[in-house]
C-alpha cells in the first residue's frame, strides 16, 4: 500500500533539506518557522502532485536505500541527517531515528523510535511535524467531504 507524505510542518527555527532515498526528485527545502507561534507548512508534492511515497523498511539491510531524511545543512558538510524516518511494513508502524542509522539494539546506541500521532497504515496522505523538542509526529490527512485520504 502506498503511503504518501504531502505536508511537512516545521515547528523549529532550523532550515532542513528533505530527501527521499527512493526518489532524488522529491528533494526540497523545508523552511523554519516564521515565529515561535507560527509553524512553517511545506508541501511535498512528489512526482505526480499526490505526495511522496514513504519508503517501506523492516530491517537494517534495507535502510540505506529505503528511508526519508531531514538534513540540517548548517555546519554539516557530510550532510548527516537530523532525522531519518520510514514505514515498517512488518510491524505496521512509522519509525524514526536521530542517529542516521537503523538500530534495534540499545547496546549499540540510539534505537529506532515509533513516530507518535493519529496515523493509519492505510493509503492516506500524511503530514509529519518536526517538533521543537527534537522529535517527530505524524498524522493522516483526510478529505473533509469523503473522510478519505
Amino acid at each position: 500500500m502506498e503511503k504518501k507524505l504531502l505536508i511537512v510542518v516545521n515547528e523549529t527555527n532550523q532550515n532542513f533539506k528533505f530527501v527521499n532515498m527512493e526518489c532524488d526528485n522529491d528533494e526540497r527545502q523545508i523552511q523554519p518557522y516564521a515565529s515561535s507561534s507560527l509553524a512553517s507548512i511545506n508541501l511535498t508534492p512528489g512526482q505526480n502532485d499526490a505526495g511522496c511515497d514513504i519508503p517501506d523498511c523492516s530491517a537494517s539491510d534495507y535502510f540505506d536505500a529505503h528511508h526519508m531524511a531531514f538534513i540540517n545543512p548548517n555546519n554539516n558538510p557530510e550532510e548527516t541527517p537530523a532525522f531519518c524516518f520510514w514505514y515498517d511494513d512488518d510491524s505496521n508502524q512509522y519509525y524514526y531515528t536521530t542517529s542516521g542509522v537503523y538500530n534495534t539494539d540499545p547496546k549499540k546506541g540510539v534505537v529506532n523510535k515509533v513516530i507518535p500521532g493519529n496515523v493509519s497504515s492505510s493509503e492516506t496522505r500524511k503530514a509529519i511535524y518536526i517538533k521543537n523538542d527534537g522529535s517527530l509526529l505524524i498524522t493522516d490527512i483526510y478529505d473533509k467531504e469523503t473522510n478519505n485520504g
